[in-house]
């Protein structure tokens, strides 16, 4: 339903959408109507074109009846002349990327973040916000936390490696067990002098933006809530600030599981 409820997103990002898997023309054509989905799906019961195209889900046996010939979850995005240009694949056969994740992370397209769970906070001359990939979370569904932090002009904020008795820009998430937290990923940085500090750092730009991704394991709750903290210390080319910590909660709704029609 992601991509449905998505789909003018992917529409002006130039992305058309199909949807491939292992269930029989009847199933997916249920499917398709129970849910809405106006986008094509296709249908694949021998998984032959699966098989060629290297998704066969491996880890699945051809004795686990019912769900052999699966693939792995993921996305390709195909230029206009068949060239495969990206793909965004998951192990496990129930992981599913929210869209966000398949647009920014998989495709290195914007995806404006309507209506999901934020959080704000600033400092001086610090803005920080922490936004999720997707208005919900569903069991097995894998999303990105996106932390954005925009300085004023002239101000920057250090990264790692860094100087004994300063402060790298860190991000910390904590979250209820059955949410798996990955470590975040940070933006490059560049070398940067202070004004009469004989000392090497390393600095991001203007604006920064970290990613954490997330995967969802719970199954019984209504909602769930993420901590988010983020320390830092700010500089110019002429002086240090203090250190900073700034906290921030967001309260992630879960969303029903939409199910397919079973094979038979």
């Amino acid at each position: 339903m992601q991509l449905q409820n998505n789909l003018e997103q992917f529409q002006a990002a130039g992305i058309s959408i199909f949807a491939i898997s292992y269930d029989r023309v009847e199933a997916q054509a249920a499917f398709g109507e129970e849910f809405g989905i106006t986008y094509p799906l296709l249908a694949d019961p021998d998984h032959k074109a699966i098989e060629a195209t290297g998704i066969l889900n491996t880890l699945v046996k051809p004795e686990d009846k019912g769900i052999y010939g699966v693939p792995y979850p993921g996305s390709y995005m195909i230029g206009a002349d068949g060239t495969i240009e990206e793909k965004l694949f998951f192990q496990h056969y129930r992981t599913r990327p929210s869209a966000a994740t398949v647009l920014r992370e998989g495709f290195g397209v914007d995806f404006e973040l309507h209506n999901h769970p934020r959080a704000d906070a600033e400092g001086e001359g610090v803005r920080i916000s922490a936004t999720l990939g997707g208005e919900a979370m569903v069991f097995m569904e894998t999303a990105t936390l996106y932390i954005d932090i925009d300085l004023d002009e002239g101000l920057h904020l250090y990264g790692a490696p860094i100087p004994e008795g300063y402060i790298a820009t860190e991000v910390t998430v904590t979250a209820p067990e059955g949410i798996v937290i990955e470590e975040p990923v940070y933006p490059p940085t560049a070398p940067f002098h202070v004004e009469n500090i004989d000392e090497d750092f390393q600095a991001f730009g203007d604006n920064i933006h970290i990613s954490v991704p997330l995967h969802m394991r719970l199954r019984d709750a209504e909602s769930f809530t993420l901590g988010v903290s983020v320390s830092y210390q700010a500089c110019n080319d002429r002086e240090c600030f203090l250190p900073q910590t700034r906290e921030l909660t967001l309260e992630v709704p879960i969303g029903a599981l939409n199910s397919p029609p079973r094979r038979g």
